[in-house]
């Protein structure tokens, strides 16, 4: 239907007005030839009327008179009028007496042998033929002797029907022919400053406007006019938005083709739809858009782009390191979606920044935070060593100057072992402490939560501390032991200063299935607790309340050593005497070869304050 309209202007608007007319005039033409034929047909059933009454008259005179000749002729002459097509006279029955020349093919049909019982006066009725015919009786002495039977010409009533449908016709004609006339004359006028518009609106969409020929010439002041400025004004703000696009994407493409973070976009064959020449550098691609993932990184990050494909989800804070030993290198990488009008991902964004120097500056203050612990208990081991010390000492002089060498001696030199067994023992644990773990191996928490408590009982005794150990279920877990151990004796180490007037240590381990199956370590201490700001704060690097003794780093180190084994934290605290700190901490249970080194796929130590 749709190609049956003409596309210009002036064929949509002539189109219009020949259909307007048209309905018009078949309206009209029906209106007049239905009223008309109204009209005819009462006119018609008068006329028949008056000349059956006439004509009965005629044929009553004639049977009376017995004159059956003359009722045939008159019945013919009745025939020579034009309104009149047929007639015919017949018995009470039906039965055909007379017929003029028309009427003598036929006997009577249906239609006509069902009126008959109903005829008492002059009665008009259209039979299925459509034909409208008149019968009345012929009266002898008041009864009825015969019937008389008239049918019209049809064709008598039609032609003023068909005249009237000339004129209107033709009328029509005419008058569609007036409404065209001006059309041609000003449709001519609207639609050459139309098409030059639409000629230059093809000009903007290719792109070859403004030129010489613009701004487009204003011809009049009516709607077109106005149109044609409005269009000019239109191509001129597009040009001035055009040009501060452009100026705005050579700017961004100059900030990221030379900023420090690597930028790409990749299809979903891998392929390198755009990229700055710091990711090129990062995967060794080629200069040119279209290249391909290339160097040590290049199957890890197909692998993720191929997941934010299938997902439509991010990927956030991804580390990644090329994993050559004489030059390691580590990447911070984003992934997201780059999805289009249909909500359906086309392209995946990947974002890298190198934090090789980070991870460099991080593990230095590692090694920071562990000297300065290990200067604090250097000074805790001293004091220690310098008892049992100075006990040898005194007793090896008693021993110097007792003779003869009875019991009492032997006592003495025993007495000189035990102290030397207590300066090895603590000796043993201090190394065992400081001894860097190079690989990962499955231990007993329970042996270095022995060793941690033993390296502070002295202090643990002098502070009127009170310790609850508490294990259930196998305390085996694969981890590196010497941080274990080191995350431990900070937990330690912290609740110690903060239950400065005694109270009580608690160090529970239990076998969990709960989310996957691993190790709850709990330590728990009954001192002075944390306010939630405080709380908020704690595993960030250098924020510390020890102004004077305090480093800031031993809470922040003890995060990353529980990231580093998959693990999670959770802290509960409430601050007042007494109230006291919880950490609780889940090691999941992994196999050595499960356990990959660094954070990468770990997600962030959770934290929970509660006051």
């Amino acid at each position: 239907m749709r190609r049956l309209v003409p596309r210009t202007f002036f064929g949509q608007l002539v189109l219009g007005i020949i259909l307007a007319q048209t309905l018009v005039l078949s309206g009209y033409l029906y209106y007049v030839v239905v009223s008309t034929r109204q009209a005819s047909r009462k006119s018609l059933e008068a006329r028949i009327a008056s000349q059956i009454d006439r004509l009965a008259a005629a044929c009553t005179e004639r049977i009376r008179r017995g004159d059956n000749e003359g009722l045939r002729e008159l019945l013919e002459l009745a025939e020579i009028a034009p309104s009149i097509q047929s007639t015919r006279l017949t018995d009470l029955s039906g039965n055909t007496v007379a017929a003029s020349k028309g009427g003598a093919n036929r006997d009577l049909d249906e239609d006509e042998r069902k009126v008959l019982p109903t005829i008492t006066g002059q009665h008009i009725f259209r039979s299925r033929r459509g034909q409208v015919e008149a019968v009345t009786p012929l009266l002898e002495n008041g009864k009825p002797v015969a019937l008389l039977w008239l049918e019209p010409n049809p064709a008598a009533g039609g032609s003023t029907v068909n005249t009237i449908a000339r004129i209107a016709l033709t009328y029509g004609a005419l008058a569609l022919l007036a409404n065209l006339l001006p059309i041609f004359l000003i449709v001519r006028r609207m639609t050459k400053p139309i098409r030059r518009l639409s000629t230059a609106t093809h000009g903007v969409l290719r792109g070859t406007l403004p030129n010489p020929e613009f701004p487009l010439p204003v011809t009049g002041r009516n709607e077109a006019g106005v149109l044609t400025e409005n269009f000019n004004t239109m191509v001129r703000e597009l040009e001035e938005q055009r040009s501060g696009l452009l100026e705005t994407l050579a700017l961004l493409d100059s900030m990221l083709g030379n900023a420090p973070i690597g930028f790409a976009f990749l299809d979903a064959e891998f392929q390198i739809v755009r990229q700055n020449d710091f990711f090129s550098v990062m995967f060794a691609t080629q200069d040119a858009d279209g290249g391909i993932l290339a160097g040590s990184l290049a199957r890890e990050v197909q692998a993720r782009v191929a997941e934010v494909f299938k997902t439509g989800q991010g990927i956030r804070n991804l580390e990644l390191q090329d994993g050559r030993e004489d030059s390691q290198r580590a990447w911070l990488m984003q992934f997201y979606p780059v999805r289009t009008a249909s909500d359906s991902v086309r392209w995946v964004g990947v974002v890298g920044s190198e934090i090789t120097e980070r991870l460099k500056a991080e593990e230095t203050l590692r090694r920071t935070e562990k000297l300065a612990a290990a200067g604090r208990l250097a000074a805790s081991v001293a004091h220690e060593i310098n008892n049992p010390l100075e006990s040898v000492t005194n007793l090896l002089y008693i021993l110097r100057n007792h003779q003869p060498m009875d019991g009492s001696a032997v006592g003495f030199i025993e007495m000189a072992q035990e102290e030397l067994a207590r300066v090895a023992q603590v000796t043993q644990q201090t190394l065992r402490f400081y001894r860097q773990s190079v690989s990962r191996a499955r231990v007993d928490l329970n042996e270095i939560v022995d060793s941690v408590l033993a390296l502070y009982q002295p202090r643990l005794l002098r502070a009127n501390i009170n310790v609850l150990r508490e294990t259930r279920g196998d305390a085996s877990l694969v981890c590196f032991a010497g941080e274990m151990r080191q995350l431990l004796a900070n937990l330690v180490a912290n609740s110690l200063d903060a239950m400065s007037g005694g109270g009580t240590l608690s160090v529970r381990i239990r076998r969990t299935s709960y989310p996957s199956g691993g190790v709850l370590l709990t330590v728990a201490d009954t001192g002075h607790g944390m306010s939630p700001e405080t709380a908020r704060k704690i595993f960030e690097a250098f924020f510390t309340t020890k102004h004077a003794t305090g480093t800031g780093l031993g809470l922040w180190v003890s995060e990353e050593i529980i990231r580093k084994h998959r693990g999670l934290v959770r802290l509960r605290t409430r601050e007042g005497e007494r109230s006291g700190t919880c950490f609780v901490m889940f090691f999941p249970d992994v196999s050595e070869e499960e356990l990959i080194d660094g954070e990468q796929d770990t997600p962030s130590a959770d934290t929970v304050s509660v006051n």
